[in-house]
């Protein structure tokens, strides 16, 4: 593709909306705040979130419904980008939305064959209702791995369910069912990058090589801590990108006993220090030093090259990790944590 036609008109809009995300001063106005409540003043007055927030106001807010609509102003993007976009980038955005989907269907798994709790489904469900090959209402009403399956049967979802259907009712554990879903879902997205132009294709391994590379080694980590797989199974589920990990490294990982000893098989400097660091953290939130990795390396590239699709990829995860740090202060005013212990989960704070 001819990049330098392709980007003009939506990298001019997302210039505008980038300009409106919210500042380093509206996260500290917000942890200051005491009541949910006044969170969504703050953010219905002061910032761009308003329009998805109308539909709530003038009323008692609650946390889940205020989450719920900021969770569903992130999905809307898909609509407006879409409009911009040849077909193939169209194919691409398309699928990148898609990741939305997977996490509603885990949620759904986990709700309905774990935790049974019917309210959770209806607060946290952001995207797969859009899906209108997805028959929603039979799907949220199913009560058992089967009457799942039965729902999704059309769908490539099935052949994922289909594998591991006896595994399930003997361990009953989905983490394996979710690993699957994210292996496929990255495969695909590598394979509609194939077609990308070189300069295209160094932002996508760049941004998304970063978070699968990362993505790997967590998930390693956390087989190694919590679950019993060999190293060939492992190596089943890790997802077959290499940006700055190699496939021999991998490997070397699934084989390591002590998860703690992970980052001493890491060649590449920074990730060996981030792992290390993440494992050595006394407040025991490893994911964030991943996020916040590959957050100040969005902020580093969103604006190297005009014409490419890193201003597309880093809008749409600067616009997801705002919104996550958004429910964590609203999560952190709802149980009164001091405002210190709030920073301490903010994808942004500086680990």
């Amino acid at each position: 593709m001819a990049a330098i036609f392709q980007y003009p008109a939506i990298n001019a809009k997302l210039k505008a909306l980038s300009s409106k995300m919210l500042k380093e001063k509206d996260f500290q106005n917000l942890i200051e705040l005491n009541s949910v409540q006044e969170a969504f003043n703050y953010l219905y007055d002061n910032t761009y979130y308003k329009e998805y927030l109308e539909d709530i106001s003038g009323q008692e807010i609650h946390r889940r419904q205020l989450e719920l609509n900021l969770k569903k102003s992130l999905v809307l993007s898909e609509d407006f980008l879409k409009k911009y976009l040849s077909s193939d980038l169209e194919k691409f955005i398309e699928h990148y939305f898609k990741k939305f989907e997977i996490e509603d269907l885990k949620i759904i798994l986990r709700t309905i064959l774990m935790e049974n709790e019917e309210d959770y489904l209806s607060d946290n469900l952001i995207y797969i209702d859009r899906n209108k090959k997805i028959d929603f209402n039979n799907l949220i009403q199913a009560s058992s791995y089967q009457e799942i399956q039965e729902v999704l049967k059309e769908l490539h979802y099935a052949e994922i369910l289909d594998e591991f259907a006896e595994q399930y009712q003997q361990n009953k554990n989905l983490f394996q069912i979710e690993m699957t879903l994210d292996f496929h879902y990255f495969s695909h997205l590598n394979d509609l990058a194939g077609g990308f132009s070189k300069k295209d294709k160094k932002y996508f391994d760049e941004i998304i090589g970063t978070q699968i590379d990362l993505l790997n080694i967590q998930w390693i980590y956390r087989i190694k801590r919590y679950y019993n797989l060999s190293s060939g199974e492992i190596l089943n589920y890790i997802i077959p990108f290499h940006f700055k990990v190699s496939r021999e490294e991998l490997r070397k990982l699934s084989q390591v006993n002590n998860p703690d000893d992970l980052f001493k098989q890491i060649s590449y400097a920074p990730y060996q220090e981030l792992l290390e660091n993440a494992v050595k953290d006394a407040n025991n939130i490893f994911e964030r030093f991943f996020l916040n990795y590959i957050f100040k390396k969005l902020q580093q590239i969103k604006s190297e090259s005009f014409f490419t699709i890193s201003n597309i990829l880093a809008y749409l995860y600067l616009r997801e990790y705002e919104l996550r740090d958004i429910i964590t202060v609203i999560e952190g005013i709802r149980y009164s944590l001091p405002d210190e212990r709030i920073k301490n989960f903010l994808i942004r704070r500086e680990v």
